[in-house]
C-alpha cells in the first residue's frame, strides 16, 4: 500500500488524463474516425505503454532492493538510480542516467506545457497560446530549481488531494455508459471524493496530529479513506435518480 500511495508522485494517472487527449487527436489525424476504433487504438497504445512501464518499474524495484541497505537514508529515488549506474558503469553510468532523465523529463514537459497552454488558450481567448505556454515553461523552470526533495514535499499534499478524484474519474470512465444513464452520479461521486481527499490532504499538510471524523472510515488507516464515501455517493445518487425518474414517470 505504501508503494501504491507513493506511486502518486509519478503522476502517471494525472498525465494520462492529459496525454490521452493528445494521443486520441493524433489517432484521428491518422484517419481513424469511428469512436470505437479510436478507443481501440488508444487502449492498444495503453497496453503497450503499461507493459513497458511494468518492466521499467520492475527494474527499479530490483535496484532499490539491491541498494536498500547501503542507501537506507537517502530521501529520493534519483540518488539510488545514480548510485546504481555509477557502481556498474562508473562515470559513464552517471552520464547515461543524466541523459535518460533529460530525455524522459523533456518529452513530458513538452507534452504538459503544450496541453496546458492549449487548454488555457481556449478558456482565455484574450491570452494567446504562446503566452500561456511561455508562462507555464517559466513557472516550471523556476520550481524545478528548488530541488527534488522540496518538489516532492510540496507536491505530496497536492497529489494526495488530486489523485483520488482522478482514480474515480478513470473508474467511472470505464463504466461511462452506465454512469451516463444516471447523470447525477458524476457530480456527486466526484464531489464527495474531492471533499474527502482535500480535507485529508490539508490536515496532513497543516496539522498532521489533528484527528478527523474521516479517520474512522474503513481503509482510512491505509490512506484510502475516500473509497467508501465515493462508493456511497455513487450508490445513493444512483438510487435517488432512479426514484425521481419513476416519480416523474408516474406523474
Amino acid at each position: 500500500m505504501a508503494g501504491f500511495l507513493t506511486g502518486y508522485q509519478t503522476m502517471d494517472l494525472l498525465a494520462s488524463l492529459t496525454f490521452g487527449i493528445v494521443i486520441a487527436t493524433n489517432v484521428r489525424a491518422l484517419g481513424v474516425s469511428a469512436p470505437r476504433d479510436v478507443t481501440r487504438a488508444v487502449c492498444g497504445a495503453g497496453v503497450i505503454a503499461g507493459v513497458l512501464m511494468m518492466a521499467v518499474y520492475g527494474g527499479l524495484c530490483v535496484v532499490g532492493y539491491e541498494l536498500s541497505a547501503d542507501l537506507a537514508t537517502v530521501t529520493n529515488g534519483a540518488v539510488v538510480i545514480t548510485a546504481s549506474a555509477s557502481a556498474h558503469f562508473g562515470i559513464a553510468g552517471t552520464a547515461i542516467v543524466a541523459a535518460i532523465f533529460l530525455l524522459a523529463c523533456l518529452n513530458v514537459c513538452i507534452g504538459l506545457i503544450s496541453c496546458c497552454g492549449s487548454y488555457f488558450a481556449e478558456e482565455l481567448p484574450s491570452v494567446s497560446y504562446r503566452a500561456c505556454a511561455l508562462a507555464f515553461a517559466v513557472f516550471s523552470c523556476a520550481v524545478s530549481n528548488l530541488g527534488l526533495d522540496a518538489i516532492i514535499s510540496f507536491s505530496a499534499t497536492l497529489l494526495g488531494a488530486l489523485y483520488p478524484p482522478a482514480i474515480v474519474l478513470v473508474a467511472m470512465g470505464l463504466l461511462r455508459r452506465r454512469c451516463d444513464a444516471v447523470p447525477a452520479v458524476w457530480p456527486w461521486t466526484v464531489g464527495v471524493t474531492v471533499a474527502v481527499s482535500v480535507a485529508e490532504a490539508l490536515r496532513d499538510a497543516l496539522a498532521p496530529a489533528l484527528a478527523l471524523p474521516l479517520d474512522a472510515l474503513p481503509l482510512a488507516g491505509m490512506g484510502l479513506g475516500w473509497v467508501l464515501p465515493a462508493l456511497l455517493a455513487a450508490a445513493l445518487s444512483s438510487a435517488l435518480s432512479v426514484l425521481l425518474r419513476r416519480r416523474h414517470a408516474r406523474a
